[in-house]
């Protein structure tokens, strides 16, 4: 028990090099930051594709790339100015569209059985008013982050990371 613990350098990491049928969909975000550390989360769960809807910010953009450290480079994405045009394509692909937001239907993302769709197209809102409502009407489902404290929200990236970790978790079962 007396080994010591070292820390591994990036050259020692191994990671699991898997992609699965998922893709995201950041709608309207705001913030540069946001989207370079979504493609950096995107990069880490294996999401096959970004997309950049709305009014999101794109590529290039130079604090978009520093946040992202390279995982832009690494995740496929594309911009959507048509977010309903964006969604009715990816109903029409197969994808269920699950919406990340609390709403008077969503359900406890722990309790959400993912492994029931072929093809999940997870949708994360603005930072400040989450989904729009017009985005909520075609959604199949939302699911949410429970939460102990007293505030209602966290920052989107990182209700995303915890909503892909659970995604990823349940689809690398199979």
């Amino acid at each position: 028990m007396n080994k010591k613990i070292k820390q591994l350098t990036h050259k020692e990491t191994v990671n699991l090099c898997r992609t699965f049928p998922l893709v995201v969909i950041c709608e309207d975000f705001q913030s540069p930051e946001n989207i370079g550390m979504t493609f950096r989360i995107a990069d880490a769960m294996g999401v096959a594709h970004l997309y950049l809807a709305g009014n999101s910010p794109t590529l290039p953009h130079r604090k978009i790339s520093k946040a992202a450290r390279s995982a832009d480079k690494r995740v496929p994405f594309s911009h959507h100015l048509d977010t309903a045009g964006l969604l009715q394509q990816l109903k029409q692909e197969g994808y269920q569209l699950i919406g990340l937001e609390i709403t008077n239907q969503s359900k406890d993302i722990r309790n959400f059985d993912f492994t029931n769709f072929d093809k999940i197209a997870f949708v994360a809102g603005a930072e400040r008013y989450g989904i729009s409502e017009a985005t909520l009407a075609v959604l199949d489902a939302t699911v949410h982050v429970p939460m102990y404290g007293v505030g209602t929200s966290m920052n989107v990236v990182t209700a995303l990371s915890i909503g892909l970790y659970e995604i990823t978790k349940q689809m690398a079962k199979d």
